[in-house]
């Protein structure tokens, strides 16, 4: 697995408890981990405004989304 490493520092409760969930899941430490982070911040993020058709809104005016009464 490619990417950045990071020094992170857990205390040795929470990580064994991180070990324990890693050998149910059938995943390394560093998997669980990941996934764990990747979920938070996608959960995290507030979804796209959509249309009735389901497409993303387009928006000419910067200021309408504010001064609209569709919200």
């Amino acid at each position: 697995m490619e990417g950045k490493k990071i020094l992170l520092t857990l205390n040795p409760e929470l990580y064994a408890l991180l070990e324990q969930k890693a050998k149910s899941s059938f995943m390394t430490m560093q998997e669980l981990i990941t996934d764990a982070l990747r979920k938070s911040i996608l959960a995290s993020q507030q979804p796209l405004k959509k249309s009735k058709a389901g497409r993303p809104m387009k928006i000419d005016d910067p200021y309408l989304e504010y001064f609209s009464r569709k919200r």
